[in-house]
This record gives C-alpha cells, structure tokens and sequence, in this order.
C-alpha cells in the first residue's frame, strides 16, 4: 500500500467514525432513485449512505448528469448491507487485502459465521449488483455498481460504459 493509500484510508476511517445520517442534503434522492432503490440505499448503514452521497454528489458538481451513473453512485456500496460489514471488518479488509491478498481473496463463510462479512465486503459489488437488479434497476446501473471495484475496466465493454465506470471509480476513491 502506498503512502497516499494509506493517508486515504486513514481519512475514510476518520470519516467513517463521525458518520451519521439524518437526510441531510438528500431530500433529492427521491427524484433520481424509484422506491424500491431508495428503499435499498435506506437499508444500508449510515457511513455507507453518507459515501454513497458524497461520490453521488462529487459526480453531480464535477457536471456528471447521467441517471444510471448518478444512481449507481447512490448504490454502489448496497451489497455491504448483507454482513453486515462493521467499521471493524472495513479496518481488516483493507489490512488484508494489502498485507495477504492470498487470505484475502480466501475469505469464505456462510452467513452468521464469522468470516461472512469479509466475505460480503469482498463481494459486494457483485452482490450490490443483485440487489440493484432486484430492486429494478437498469442494466446500466447493474452492470456500474457490479464493475466499480474493478482494476481495469472490462475488455469487451462499450466506451461509453467504461468513461461512466471510469467517472464512477474516481468519484468513489475520493469519497
């Protein structure tokens, strides 16, 4: 891990630590979210829903106006909602992913045990996907919320999906 890495880290922690909730600035959501997505963003905790607004947010000032990419952003982290995955699971997922990506990328465990949710935090873009999709949302926000933790946008993908994808991952690592 380098040293911006970890200085980001450190001040995702620090955030997370203060986060609270209380629908502050959100009362838009409404209006880019049907109710069974804005009923999978309340779902999730209230760091998740307050990063979730801040890249949101990052997305819309730097002048980002695409629906599927503005409510992939306010979903994005939806699948960490199945752990549930503590500010404690965060601090070592991110210790093992730099430290031993072997044990890392072994992370098993069925729900209730006590591997689970290093499991789902693994996981959770492509289990925020199923839920995005059962939620009803559209492909395109399927398809963001289950690529943004990808190192290099997917080969076969259109390039209008990989700028969006693109745009999302940025927006996600400053929030």
């Amino acid at each position: 891990m380098t040293v911006l890495g970890a200085l980001y880290r450190v001040r995702q922690f620090t955030l997370a630590l203060g986060a609270h909730f209380a629908g502050d600035g959100a009362d838009h959501l409404e209006t880019c979210l049907g109710e069974p997505q804005l009923q999978l963003y309340r779902q999730m905790s209230s760091m998740d829903q307050r990063h979730c607004l801040a890249t949101y947010r990052a997305l819309r000032d730097g002048g980002h106006a695409d629906p599927s990419l503005l409510c992939a952003a306010l979903l994005h982290d939806a699948g960490k909602t199945l752990g549930p995955v503590r500010i404690w699971h965060r601090v070592g997922a991110v210790l093992a992913r730099a430290l031993a990506p072997s044990l890392w990328a072994r992370a098993r465990g069925k729900p209730g045990s006590l591997l689970y949710p290093w499991y789902v935090h693994w996981q959770h873009a492509a289990l925020g996907a199923e839920l995005a999709r059962q939620a009803g949302s559209s492909s395109e926000v399927v398809w963001l919320v289950a690529h943004h933790e990808d190192q290099t946008p997917p080969v076969d993908g259109d390039q209008r999906m990989n700028r969006l994808l693109a745009a999302l991952q940025a927006a996600d690592r400053v929030n």
